[in-house]
């Protein structure tokens, strides 16, 4: 039953994280987007979103890279 327990909170962690890394990449698609109707520099919303999206992006991969490959062991070692 324990392991069930933590196998699910980290299921909840990472849907998390992916929620959180597709919320900021619509943030930032919508703030190009004022920035454009606005007639406003894009500059700054395009480069701070290329990194910042990026960023969320890889670690969200990473972490699913991790807890599938993590339980897809454990899962074969049984």
């Amino acid at each position: 039953m324990k392991d069930r327990t933590i196998y699910i909170v980290q299921f909840i962690t990472l849907s998390f994280v992916w929620i959180l890394a597709v919320s900021i990449t619509w943030w930032f698609i919508h703030l190009v987007i004022v920035a454009s109707e606005l007639k406003d520099a894009q500059t700054a919303s395009i480069s701070i979103s290329i990194l910042a999206v990026t960023i969320f992006w890889i670690l969200a991969g990473v972490l699913s890279y991790v807890f599938f490959g993590l339980h897809r062991n454990a899962k074969a070692g049984a």
